[in-house]
């Protein structure tokens, strides 16, 4: 019996071993927290009148951005730095209501389409949310991960269905 047990062991550990499915990606394992960071919260509050965004405090030319935020702090040519429209405040929001915001504003199409992919990878604002940060006040605290985590949670995000649970 001895023998027959260390015989069936191996096979019994790689059964389970291979048992094991990973669970798939949610948004709000890999990614609610990100967006509720403060890089991305300073801009998607910044037009919004109900969370008292800068737009309402300290920026009331708000479309004269490029005369702050320069290429020089900010890294983007002029004509890039725009805040988002105050319906894009998730400010409060839980995780999937966020996330079917998203896939919402974001149009329709395959399953990870152009347009938010386009968003969150080569958007020159995002870009520098995730890698800069600086601001004519000085540098906002860096998200965890940097670009890099960024990239992967959004990545697996996608590639497991964009689930909103």
């Amino acid at each position: 019996m001895n023998a027959l047990f260390r015989l069936l062991l191996p096979a019994a550990v790689l059964f389970a071993a291979t048992a094991v499915v990973a669970e798939p990606v949610k948004f709000s394992d890999a990614l609610y927290g990100k967006f509720q960071h403060q890089r991305c919260l300073q801009c998607h509050q910044f037009n919004s009148r109900s969370h008292n965004g800068r737009a309402y405090k300290s920026h009331s030319a708000r479309y004269l951005c490029d005369n702050c935020h320069t290429l020089h702090i900010t890294g983007l040519p002029r004509g890039e730095w725009m805040a988002p429209d105050e319906k894009l405040d998730w400010t409060g929001m839980d995780a999937r209501k966020l996330c079917l915001l998203i896939k919402r504003n974001m149009g329709s199409g395959d399953v990870f389409n152009s347009k938010l992919a386009d968003h969150l990878f080569n958007d020159l604002r995002v870009n520098w949310a995730l890698d800069n940060g600086m601001t004519p006040n000085g540098r906002f605290p860096s998200l965890p991960g940097g670009s890099a985590q960024w990239a992967r949670d959004v990545r697996a995000w996608a590639e497991d269905g964009m689930l909103c649970e």
